[in-house]
C-alpha cells in the first residue's frame, strides 16, 4: 500500500491534456485533443509510509522511503488517425541513508483514433487505442547493488501491452477512462543479493480507470479511481520463489491551474488505503 501526495508541474507545446499514469505499467503518451504535436514534462514527488503483504498483513515503514520522477513526454501526428509517443522518465530514490538517481524504464508507443469526433454527439467520446513497449533502461530490483535497494528505478522488464482511452467533455464537465492489458517477458539477471544468477518470470498485468471533473476557467478539479493487477513473478536458479500477485485500487483528487497555454501546476492526492484490500504493495 502506498500513500502519496504528489505535486505536479507540467510544461507543454500544443497540447491541451497531459497523459496520466497506470501503475507499473506507464499509461502512454497519447495525443487525446486537436493538436498536432505535444511536449509535455511533469515532477512528482512521492513517500511510501506502509507496505501490505501478499496475505494484506499491513506494516508500517520506518526506512524514509521517497522517490521523485522528472519525466519528459512526446507525442505527435503521423497522419490524420496515427500518432506516435515516447515517455523518458528520471527517477530519485531515497531509502534510508542510500540514494540513487537515473534514467527509469522508458516506454514507446503507437496510438490510432478509432472513435473521432467527427460530428457533434452529446454522449459518443472521443478514443484512442493504443500499443505500447516497455524497455528496461533502469535497474530493477533484481540488480539492485544494496539490501535497501535504493538504487532499483524501474522493472527489469521487456513488456508489450494494448488499450483503449475514451475522454468526453460535457460543458465545463469532463469524462475519462481507460483500460489496458500487458504481458511482461522473462530475464535472466546477474543477481548480487540472490548470490548468482536467477531467472525472473512475470506474466499478464492489465489496468483501468475511470475519472472526471469540474473546469471553471483557468482551474479544474478531478477524482478518478484507478486499478492494477500484476500475475506472480516466479524467480529460479540461484534462488526460489513462487512470488504473489499484486494488486490495488487508487483513488486520486487533483487540482489544476492553467497558467497560460503552455504551462499548469497541478497538486494531487492518491491513497490505496480507501477502496479494496490491496496486496503485495
Amino acid at each position: 500500500m502506498r500513500l502519496l501526495i504528489v505535486i505536479l508541474s507540467f510544461i507543454s507545446q500544443h497540447a491541451v491534456a497531459a497523459s496520466c499514469c497506470g501503475g507499473s505499467f506507464a499509461f502512454p503518451a497519447l495525443i487525446m485533443g486537436d493538436d498536432k504535436a505535444q511536449i509535455t514534462s511533469s515532477l512528482s514527488v512521492g513517500r511510501i509510509t506502509d507496505d501490505v503483504l501478499p496475505s494484506e498483513k499491513w506494516v508500517k515503514r520506518n526506512d524514509d522511503n521517497q522517490s521523485s520522477t522528472f519525466k519528459i513526454e512526446a507525442a505527435m501526428l503521423l497522419t490524420d488517425t496515427l500518432q506516435a509517443g515516447v515517455s523518458v522518465p528520471v527517477v530519485s530514490r531515497k531509502v534510508s541513508n542510500d540514494a540513487s538517481t537515473g534514467l527509469g524504464d522508458i516506454s514507446m508507443n503507437l496510438g490510432h483514433e478509432t472513435f473521432p469526433e467527427l460530428s457533434y454527439s452529446r454522449w459518443k467520446p472521443r478514443g484512442v487505442t493504443f500499443v505500447q513497449l516497455t524497455l528496461p533502461t533502469s535497474p530493477s530490483i533484481y540488480e539492485a547493488s544494496n539490501i535497501l535497494a535504493a538504487d532499483s528505478r524501474g522493472r527489469g522488464f521487456y513488456a508489450l501491452g494494448g488499450g483503449l482511452a475514451l475522454i468526453k467533455v460535457f460543458g465545463v464537465w469532463d469524462a475519462n477512462s481507460s483500460v489496458e492489458l500487458h504481458r511482461s517477458f522473462a530475464r535472466e539477471f546477474d543477481s548480487e543479493s540472490a548470490g548468482g544468477e536467477i531467472t525472473a518470470t512475470p506474466g499478464w498485468g492489465h489496468s483501468w480507470s475511470v475519472g472526471g471533473g469540474w473546469n471553471k476557467g483557468d482551474f479544474r478539479v478531478g477524482t478518478s479511481f484507478t486499478g492494477l493487477y500484476e500475475d506472480a513473478i516466479e524467480i529460479s536458479g540461484a534462488q526460489t520463489s513462487r512470488g504473489a500477485a499484486q494488486k490495488n485500487i487508487t483513488w486520486s483528487v487533483v487540482a489544476n491551474y492553467m497558467m497560460d497555454l503552455e504551462n499548469a501546476w497541478t497538486v494531487s492526492y492518491s491513497d490505496q488505503t480507501l477502496f479494496g484490500s490491496p496486496a503485495n504493495t
